[in-house]
């Protein structure tokens, strides 16, 4: 296996995905790029979010950062994509040492049946399991998205909430009564998603809910 990864990178050498530069391995960002990318911070939301969500936080930009990964990944299945935003992820998900102390399981946002079928897998699981689980979280899909819902990108604020309201239930495994959790996602836009998953994780007895979020343009 080192050897081959050896010749693909004498054939291929690894770049940076926003730059094109040559870095010193696949995944890898230039300096320059990856600071541009980060912006670690925590997200404004309003009273309703603020009553289900203890803190919400956004690890990077997106339009300015992160978009030219995560539309590859979510709508044309690039996979190629992920060690560049497991590299992201890593070198920015470690700032909120007090949150992450504090939580003892990783929650995904889900996709509909029919659109995780579609589309081969939930982005959001793939961008963060495995970060989650080396830092000594338990991992559950406590959340199923019951009805298929119209994209939230390009609706209005009180479309999303229409959009989503009561998409979410618990799953038939969940176990979230008393205890800190991680709620994750790829992207906040307004934080309607974020909001409406809360909800029903608080009915079902958390304790408390932070989000986190790869991306984000608010600030």
């Amino acid at each position: 296996m080192n050897l081959l990864s050896g010749v693909l990178d004498f054939l291929f050498p690894p770049r940076c995905p926003i730059c094109s530069a040559y870095v010193s391995e696949r995944g890898g960002w230039c300096k320059e790029c990856l600071r541009s990318a980060s912006d670690t911070r925590r997200l404004p939301m309003d009273v309703e979010a603020f009553a289900v969500l203890d803190e919400v936080w956004a690890l990077g930009k997106y339009h300015d950062g992160l978009r030219p990964l995560l539309v590859p990944l979510k709508f044309h299945g690039k996979r190629d994509r992920l060690p560049y935003l497991h590299t992201f992820l890593e070198s920015t998900g470690n700032r909120n040492v007090n949150i992450l102390m504090q939580v003892s399981t990783a929650v995904p946002v889900p996709l509909h049946e029919e659109r995780e079928k579609a589309r081969g897998f939930n982005q959001t699981e793939l961008i963060f399991r495995e970060w989650a689980l080396s830092r000594g979280m338990s991992w559950q899909c406590a959340l199923v998205r019951s009805r298929s819902t119209t994209p939230q990108f390009g609706l209005g604020a009180d479309e999303r909430i229409k959009n989503l309201s009561g998409a979410f239930c618990l799953s038939e495994c969940a176990d979230v009564r008393g205890k800190c959790l991680l709620l994750v996602d790829d992207i906040c836009t307004t934080g309607t998603t974020l909001r409406e998953c809360a909800k029903v994780l608080r009915k079902g007895g958390a304790e408390k809910i932070f989000g986190l979020v790869l991306s984000s343009d608010r600030s």
